[in-house]
């Protein structure tokens, strides 16, 4: 048998509070003796490295990975091009906030060996207030939380031998994800929603922003600022694919900022953080093409 089987990408930014834990319950979801897992410290200011070097001494497939650019995207390109073992028919790619379910690793292959026409497996959130909602359109709608969820071994080759990387800056892994996944890496391609395999015995928990106090209500607005900069960058991304093809991939998604207009920022789901579209217009026109504070993945 070759090894590894599972390989692990986790996302850690500024996670000193929580990776740990995180850590110690990938420990507990199915990983094997050999199944190494990169902890993707990106733009880090906090002790997360310390913490995650300390855990490294102690367990030999935790492989810190020190990545100067703080940018989730770039990390999971970094990881996508120069990182994923080849010999993985697995790979699971972890939030450093989240507390995966014990054995969940086995439920996603269980899954996975069942319906071979997925593409990806993907997992149920637990934990947070709005929680139970979010599982049902994930169950519904086969959706891609960025939480926690995992891409076979021939889904990655083909998007490594595609040259398939996300845009340095894009917000929105998850829904960019979901909508290669399910057109089956062929933007405009009519979707099929069992590409995607929600795993509903595979779960992650997360903590809630409190509302109990004037920071947490700003942390709240801003996640909600973060999200309709986030629609806005997929509208641009699908528009600019589905017309030029994935060949045209943008290094930066700011490349696309000049594209914009208010009503791409309105497009969508109408939800209470689209009264801020023309806010959300003006801050992407505002900061296209802003110098990066690292070197980005392509230039590693």
């Amino acid at each position: 048998m070759s090894y590894p089987q599972t390989a692990v990408a986790v996302f850690a930014h500024n996670e000193k509070d929580s990776i740990a834990a995180s850590i110690a319950a990938i420990q507990k979801a199915g990983l094997g003796p050999h199944d190494p897992v990169f902890i993707l410290i990106n733009g880090t200011t906090d002790e997360t490295e310390t913490i995650v070097r300390t855990l490294a001494d102690e367990d030999a497939r935790i492989r810190p990975v020190v990545i100067a650019l703080g940018d989730k995207a770039n990390a999971w390109s970094f990881y996508v091009n120069h990182l994923a073992p080849d010999t993985s028919d697995l790979h699971v790619f972890i939030d450093g906030d989240v507390e995966v379910s014990e054995g969940s690793f086995d439920e996603i292959r269980a899954a996975l060996a069942v319906h071979p026409e997925a593409l990806a497996a993907s997992t149920l959130p637990r934990g947070g207030r709005t929680a139970n909602a979010w599982a049902q359109r994930i169950l519904s709608h086969h959706g891609l939380p960025g939480n926690f969820y995992a891409l076979r071994g021939e889904t990655l080759q083909k998007i490594r031998a595609r040259g398939i990387n996300m845009p340095v800056g894009l917000i929105g892994d998850d829904p960019f994800l979901r909508w290669l996944l399910l057109s089956g890496l062929e933007p405009g391609a009519m979707p099929d929603p069992g590409r995607i395999r929600p795993v509903p015995m595979a779960h992650f928990t997360y903590r809630s922003i409190p509302m109990t106090s004037w920071q947490g209500l700003r942390a709240l607005w801003a996640r909600q600022m973060r999200y309709q900069l986030r629609d806005l960058q997929m509208n641009l991304l699908r528009s600019h694919l589905t017309t030029y093809g994935l060949s045209a991939m943008p290094r930066r998604i700011d490349s696309l900022y000049d594209r914009a207009t208010p009503l791409m920022a309105l497009r969508g789901q109408i939800k209470l953080r689209k009264l801020a579209f023309l806010y959300t217009y003006w801050r992407a026109r505002a900061s296209r093409a802003r110098p990066l504070r690292a070197a980005p993945w392509y230039e590693e």
